[in-house]
């Protein structure tokens, strides 16, 4: 069976949507929790932007996007059993699902960009800086 390598720019997207998945009801229940993927996100773009302008090295970058995606998990963990119940005494499943996707789905992201190499995450490559 031959490992089929997703590209980069895939991986990225999937980061975005990992960190967004919650069901729109979850916040009206539950509003603090709103600030979460705004915040995640914008460590998210932090890590690119600092990695594309040389201010942040390319293992600090991988090490923060990694942490996104740790703190992504148990905030999610920490959050579903609590909310698994409605006010009405009915089972959340839309959350329990989506909880459960994004869960493995920053796990997997988390793997693969500790398999991925380092020059994957710039935008910029060193061939098309030297032509500039």
């Amino acid at each position: 069976m031959s490992k089929v390598k997703l590209p980069m720019t895939a991986l990225l997207v999937l980061q975005v949507v990992a960190l967004i998945l919650y069901p729109p009801t979850f916040f009206q229940r539950a509003p603090q929790a709103a600030v979460l993927p705004p915040a995640l996100f914008l460590l998210f773009v932090l890590a690119l932007a600092g990695v594309n302008t040389n201010t942040l090295t390319l293992e600090g970058t991988r090490s923060l996007l990694i942490f996104v995606q740790g703190i992504n998990i148990v905030v999610r963990l920490m959050m579903l059993f609590p909310n698994l119940k409605t006010s009405a005494g009915t089972w959340a499943w839309a959350l329990l699902v989506l909880q459960l996707i994004g869960i493995g789905l920053s796990w997997f992201l988390m793997g693969e960009l500790e398999r991925r190499l380092l020059q994957d995450l710039k935008f910029k490559r060193a061939e098309a800086v030297a032509d500039s």
